[in-house]
């Protein structure tokens, strides 16, 4: 079948699809199937003239799922698919009939002695069934023949199922022989303390639980939890009691202290949770009844009715739905597994794609909103495309808005031909999770979340939004950097919905924190799902040692203690086969002995790996790297409380489950006291109060934290008295009528909330959704239900604004161009260096002397060779001067992705995300002394010239490596008035001004010093000092500046002097990864102080950076990227030779 034809039957095209006013005739369509006497009640209720109760609604809306399931049959050519899917209903239906009848009624309830064995009964049964025991349908025709039975004249056949039955549950060979039939499945009793099945152990010496189920084998990233099928989700569905019919679905509305007394609020569980149901209020009891029937079309349509985004919740994602359902003594309904079933049946579906992306924006048991509304010309740009902010795009595109998406991180495009074209079939859409493109779109759904949830479902989404021609998404761009609120304002925009989600991850004050082999678990599994480290394919690099040990309670720890391990063993083997390639004796050439050390660790556990690769294959088995992962130490989670009061496993305990079949380790009455180290610095082991009292020490080469993090509140700290913070912890809340509304943190989601911050412009005014806002944080579903709920305060609020005259055209090219990053042109003449001008114009209007950005090329489309991507992962690029709407950057020609940057081209779409870093302060009438190196140099082409511009006596220091190393002379002297050139060793540059100097000197302490002396320079006059350059460098100034160094004295008492820290860095979004944290200390006792995120603030008062730390960050990849930069080498050259062939 294809569609276009099918489609054409009913006067439709594929593009009518896309525009309102094809939809109008859709639903028109769907008017005429509908009985005249429905068709009359679905006006009147679309008018608001019914008067149904809660209950009549809910039926009326499930009638017209029936009808609307037969619609999209005829439209779309699918009678066979879906009458096969009810047939399919039908069979599980007879399954569940005979299991209440004959085993939950009968067989549970037999109390009589029972004569012969189960395996005697079931013998006995088959030659009355007629069938044969290895009959995959035997299940399926014991439940109709038992159904077939009459209660009078076969009263001992239907005796003798009984006994069968209660033998199948006591009976040793009858358990194994039902063990996976959905008519023996039976809910378990609750018992809050003990959900997770846990056994005792120790892991290196210390007491620790562990699963007491049979663990999984896990290879790779690939999705590792294939949800339940068809047949298992019968059972649920059987289970369910559809209590909508009678105001108790309390799965979605919220579990009452008391029925019909809402005042009374929501019961708590065990775990003092409130219990208010899903915060989207889904109709899920009426989705159950309708996929009963196998009408799965209707079913997804009711459930889209409150949750359009179903696709980003379900399996692993939530179960508040769970929580609240009506049975709290025993396993409730899996509801979750139910509704992703229930997308995933009709995504299986021929254009199951189209069907989902048609009842998106068209859904006929909605009684208002059921169309996209006509344009409105309000246009609304949402900052962030995580769940939160792509809900927002949906609503209001929905709303006739123009939205435009934002987002920090990298989007990749999606292909014209699926943009364009109708999709037949899902797996033309699924990628495998192990080597997708790595999209970027969904937030922290896409980097956060590990692959136990399918991520095909955020490109389902993506694709969904991306098609509507009210919404534009642009990936790279940092809200207050690329552009901010008075921006968008100017540029014509009604209203900012900040969607930036959580940040700021909590950092550990203890012994060597952030040490060398220590880092927040934010920024592992953001270097591992978003940078590409864990791919083949990938040049990005990411070290990580065992054993490992993660810090925290929460869900992120459990992810982030999964991925460790199947993290390890990629990279031990990826490790392995580029040494291999490129020649042991080659890589160990320079490197350190620690890297050594490190690398005869690697490549032994890369063999082992291989081995057990073999073995398994020989078998025919999977692999098992369990015994391995122990074997070289595995992996513990540490919580400072006990496994049953961790927030893990009193939200979702069964991610703790999950981890624990991976052979997860969980540490209890844990408190990290310090970090120890090795002779080379780095982790070796953690110490630990266990239960408060004694202390312990557990071995660790790896420690990761994931202690928590807060309301995303960077842009109010950025600009300050831009946005108020409550608390110091989140943006103060406004309503509608902007009167200020204080947080209660006892709110609840389904209470009234504050959807405004204090921004205004006029009257337009800037949302809080998502992690950002205090009622939604923590979870995807409620960030999901904050975008949900807040859009219509936020459509309210652009109603009273005055007509916007801008043409949605004109804003969304102004946007395209602006925020489009292209290749303008590449000078690579000089082997060193690559001079790049890139076209950004709102880059390049907000950027400012001394900020810097986040480069990328796209995955998609990049070439492959060797089986390696050549794709620039992240760079960190200094700007050194802008025009009206181009960066120039100097990129030095050292490392792996900056090896790239020479193969770009002149209209090369590129990512440039940014700017961010703190601009140089631009004091006025100050003599000011930059000491910098070739980086340094780079830099000081701009803010030398705004120093000066600024009215100040500029003095460069510029310590070179040679002659050669100068770039730029003519514009470096237009930025200084006095130029001290030195090299460190060879023929000196020449001093072109009378006022500059040259000499050979690499000790940079040393000549400052001879300087001052030779009156040349006299410090004394110095107000400020600005070092940018190794840290070898920088540790020198700190020491000879200080008390008692051989520069303090000739410098003034109020120096001002600052350091520009070169920590590394991946998503520069001022607070979010943690991968740039820096610690600082009191100079005067070498106490730590704070650690500060040097994205945000990379010119630090020299004092108090503490140096050792930067040290240790700088290196945490030392070796991985030491063997990148060969691997890479050996690509090129292969793709050099196959070309000069």
């Amino acid at each position: 079948m294809v569609l276009e034809e099918q489609l054409q039957k009913y006067g439709l095209s594929f593009q009518d699809l896309q525009s309102r006013e094809g939809l109008v005739e859709v639903d028109t369509l769907y008017q005429q199937i509908l009985p005249e006497e429905v068709l009359q009640t679905f006006l009147q209720w679309r008018r608001g003239e019914t008067s149904f109760t809660a209950i009549e609604e809910s039926e009326f809306q499930i009638k017209l799922g029936e009808y609307l399931n037969t619609f999209i049959a005829k439209l779309f050519g699918l009678e066979n698919e879906t009458d096969a899917l009810i047939e399919r209903a039908s069979r599980y239906n007879r399954l569940m009939q005979f299991k209440e009848q004959f085993i939950q009624r009968g067989a549970k309830r037999y109390r009589q002695a029972i004569e012969g064995t189960f395996a005697e009964h079931h013998a006995a049964l088959l030659e009355k069934v007629g069938a044969e025991d290895s009959d995959p349908e035997l299940e399926a025709k014991i439940a109709n023949y038992a159904l077939s039975l009459d209660a009078e004249e076969n009263a001992a056949d239907i005796e003798a199922i009984h006994q069968w039955g209660s033998l199948a549950e006591k009976d040793e060979a009858g358990i194994a022989r039902v063990e996976n039939w959905i008519t023996f499945k039976f809910p378990a009793r609750l018992d809050f303390d003990n959900l997770v099945a846990t056994e005792e152990t120790t892991f290196q010496g210390i007491p620790v639980k562990v699963g007491a189920n049979p663990l999984r084998q896990r290879d790779g990233f690939d999705l590792t939890d294939a949800r339940m099928d068809r047949y298992e989700i019968a059972s649920e569905i059987e289970y369910c009691k559809y209590c909508h019919d009678h105001d108790g679905d309390f799965c979605s509305i919220g579990f009452p202290v008391k029925k019909g007394e809402p005042e009374k609020g929501y019961r708590k569980n065990p775990f003092d949770e409130t219990l208010t149901g899903c915060p989207l209020d889904e109709m899920i009891s009426e989705m159950q009844r309708l996929e009963k029937e196998g009408l799965s079309i209707g079913a997804l349509a009711i459930t889209m009715v409150e949750n359009p985004m179903a696709p980003a919740t379900g399996h692993r994602i939530c179960n508040d739905c769970m929580k609240s359902c009506i049975y709290q003594r025993a396993e409730p309904v899996n509801i979750p597994q139910i509704e992703t079933g229930v997308l995933t049946t009709v995504l299986d579906l021929p254009y199951g794609v189209e069907l989902y992306h048609l009842l998106a924006r068209w859904n006929p048991l909605k009684p208002t909103g059921y169309l996209p509304a006509e344009e409105n010309n309000r246009k609304v740009l949402v900052a962030g495309m995580g769940p939160a902010g792509f809900t927002m795009t949906h609503y209001l595109s929905q709303e006739g808005c123009h939205v435009v998406g934002i987002d920090g991180l990298k989007i990749e495009p999606l292909p014209a031909s699926i943009l364009n074209q109708p999709i037949k079939s899902w797996d033309d859409l699924e990628e495998n999770l192990d080597d997708r493109i790595l999209a970027g779109f969904g937030g922290v759904a896409e980097y956060g979340i590990t692959v136990r949830w399918d991520k095909n479902f955020l490109k389902l989404i993506y694709l969904t939004l991306a098609r509507r021609q009210n919404v534009d998404i642009y990936g790279g761009v940092r809200l207050g950097g690329t552009l901010t609120l008075d921006d968008a304002f100017d540029l014509g925009f009604d209203h900012v919905s900040l969607a930036v989600g959580a940040g700021l991850p909590r950092v550990l004050k203890i012994d060597n924190s952030l040490a060398k082999g220590m880092k927040q678990a934010s920024d592992f599994l953001m270097a591992m799902q978003l940078t590409g480290a864990a791919k083949d394919t990938s040049i990005a690099n990411l070290q990580v040692r065992l054993p490992a040990v993660v810090i925290g309670g929460g869900l992120t720890a459990i992810d982030t203690a999964t991925e460790v391990q199947a993290y390890y063993i990629k990279q031990v083997e990826k490790t392995l086969h580029r040494v291999e390639i490129l020649g042991e004796e080659k890589i160990r050439e320079n490197l350190s002995p620690e890297d050594n050390e490190t690398l005869t660790e690697f490549l032994a556990h890369g063999l082992e790996v291989r081995e057990e690769r073999a073995k398994a294959a020989a078998a025919g088995i999977e692999p098992n790297f369990n015994p391995l992962i122990k074997k070289w130490g595995g992996v513990m989670i540490a919580y400072r409380r006990t496994m049953q009061e961790s927030p893990a496993y009193t939200l979702n305990h069964e991610e703790v489950t999950k981890a624990f079949e991976e052979g997860i380790h969980f540490g209890e009455e844990l408190n990290p006291l310090g970090v120890e180290l090795d002779q080379y610095g780095h982790v070796k082991s953690i110490r630990f109060t266990k239960s408060s009292e004694e202390e312990v020490v557990v071995p660790a080469r790896a420690v990761l934290v994931a202690a928590g993090t807060s309301p995303n509140t960077i842009y109010g700290t950025e600009y300050p008295g831009s946005i108020e913070i409550e608390d110091k912890h989140h943006f103060q809340g406004y309503d509608l009528e902007g009167n200020l509304v204080p947080f209660n943190w006892g709110t609840n989601n389904k209470e009234a909330f504050a959807p405004f911050t204090s921004f205004r412009r006029g009257e337009k005014r800037v949302s809080y959704i998502g992690d950002t806002h205090p009622v939604f944080n923590g979870n995807v579903v409620k960030a999901i239900a904050s975008a949900k709920k807040s859009s219509r305060f936020v459509m309210e609020a652009l109603d009273r604004l005055p007509e916007n005259t801008l043409s949605n055209k004109d804003l969304a090219l102004t946007m395209q161009d602006g925020l489009t990053a292209t290749i303008q042109s590449i000078d690579a003449s000089n082997p060193t260096v690559c001079e790049v001008w890139i076209k950004a114009p709102m880059a390049a209007k907000n950027f400012k002397p001394g900020q810097f950005f986040r480069m990328q090329t796209f995955e998609t489309g990049s070439e492959i060779v060797e089986g390696t991507r050549l794709q620039i992962p992240l760079l960190t690029v200094s700007g050194t001067g802008s025009t009206d709407d181009a960066i120039r950057l100097l990129v030095f020609q050292w490392g792996t992705g900056q090896r790239l940057i020479p193969s770009l081209k002149p209209g090369d779409k590129v990512v440039l995300a940014g700017p961010t870093g703190a601009p140089t302060d631009l004091p006025s009438g100050k003599t000011i002394l930059v000491v910098a190196g070739r980086w340094g140099a780079a830099v000081m082409l701009d803010i030398g010239f705004a120093l000066r511009s600024a009215g100040n006596r500029v003095i460069y220091l510029a310590a070179m490596g040679s002659k050669g190393d100068v770039d730029h002379m003519d514009e470096l002297e237009e930025g200084a008035d006095q130029i001290i050139w030195a090299v460190g060793k060879g023929d000196p540059i020449e001093a072109r001004r009378p006022q500059d100097h040259s000499v050979v000197e690499w000790d940079v302490i040393k000549l400052i010093r001879e300087l001052d002396d030779q009156g040349i320079v006299d410090m004394s006059q110095v107000d400020r000092l600005m070092a940018m350059g190794s840290t070898g460098m920088l540790k020198g100034f700190q020491k000879e500046l200080s008390a008692g160094g051989s520069l303090h004295d000739r410098f003034k008492e109020d120096l001002h002097i600052t350091g520009t820290i070169g920590s590394p860095m991946q998503c520069m979004m001022k607070g979010v990864c943690g991968q740039c944290l820096q610690w600082q200390i009191d100079p005067a006792t070498g106490e730590r102080t704070q650690a500060v995120f040097t994205c945000s603030q990379q010119d630090q008062p020299l004092k108090n950076v503490d140096l050792d730390n930067l040290t240790a960050r700088t290196s945490q990849n030392r070796l991985p990227d030491i063997i990148s930069s060969h691997w890479l080498s050996h690509v090129l050259e292969a793709k050099n030779s196959a070309e000069s062939e």
